[in-house]
């Protein structure tokens, strides 16, 4: 369990940012502050840490979003992702999901920006004595994030619990594109133990019988589901990388 303060939590935003120190900068006052963060060209695995209204992409995104950017959730229950909302500068999001505490999303962005999210701290943390986060209670494959904008959240911070045998997450470095699966098998992670920034999510598959080569970064709308001949849960799909107009195939 972490033991944070609001003004510790304060500090640890605006300093454990994972690497990414001069990308995000973090400021609070009470229980209600905002964070800044960097949106890459390309796909995005983003958290909303700070709950404002009814956390719709309409009132996450605070800055101009660039045209034709898409974001998608990923629905544990059906094995799918949800329909893309695609971005018009004019309309705005085609969909206006919405985006909370605990929750992830699959921001496919046609150009870089920066994000200010703003809003209140998940109430379930009084502000004192240690952060103890909700536990995720069912087995599958889901798109998580930390309840709180800390850095450095640990499998635990996300999850509730400490990892079984057999369980992996899968993060995506939104820079390179470049996604990283961790299995914990036989006490430690096979891939370096994995953690999250501030507003990032990441896929977990959570249980038993999930095989250990999981594969989850598709673009929204080109994406197929499958299993492999072992049982493992296979999702392959394109990311493209638009900086010259490459793509690779995700496998």
């Amino acid at each position: 369990m972490k033991r944070l303060s609001w003004p510790a939590l304060g500090l640890a935003l605006a300093c454990l940012y994972g690497g990414r120190e001069a990308e995000a900068q973090v400021y609070s006052q009470n229980v209600v502050g905002y964070y800044n963060q960097s949106i890459f060209a390309g796909n995005n695995f983003i958290a909303n840490q700070l709950s404002s209204g009814g956390n719709t992409l309409n009132e996450i995104f605070t800055a101009p979003v660039p045209e034709g950017s898409t974001f998608t959730e990923w629905d544990a229950a059906t094995g799918h992702f949800l329909p893309p909302s695609v971005y018009d500068t004019t309309d705005g999001w085609s969909i206006n999901y919405s985006l909370t505490y605990g929750q992830g999303g699959l921001l496919d962005a046609t150009a870089a920006f920066s994000n200010t999210y703003v809003g209140t701290v998940w109430p379930g943390w009084s502000f004192q004595g240690p952060y103890v986060p909700p536990l995720v209670a069912d087995n599958g494959v889901f798109l998580l994030s930390c309840y709180l904008p800390i850095g450095s959240a640990t499998f635990y911070d996300v999850v509730g619990r400490d990892p079984l045998d057999g369980e992996y997450v899968e993060t995506l470095n939104p820079l390179s594109q470049i996604a990283t699966t961790s299995t914990y098998l036989g006490g430690v992670w096979n891939n370096g133990t994995p953690s999250l920034d501030i507003g990032e999510a990441a896929i977990f598959g959570l249980g038993t019988g999930l095989g250990d080569s999981p594969l989850i970064v598709p673009e929204p709308g080109m994406f197929e589901l499958s299993l492999t001949a072992t049982g493992t849960l296979l999702l392959a799909g394109i990311i493209r990388r638009r900086q010259g107009n490459r793509s690779t195939q995700v496998p």
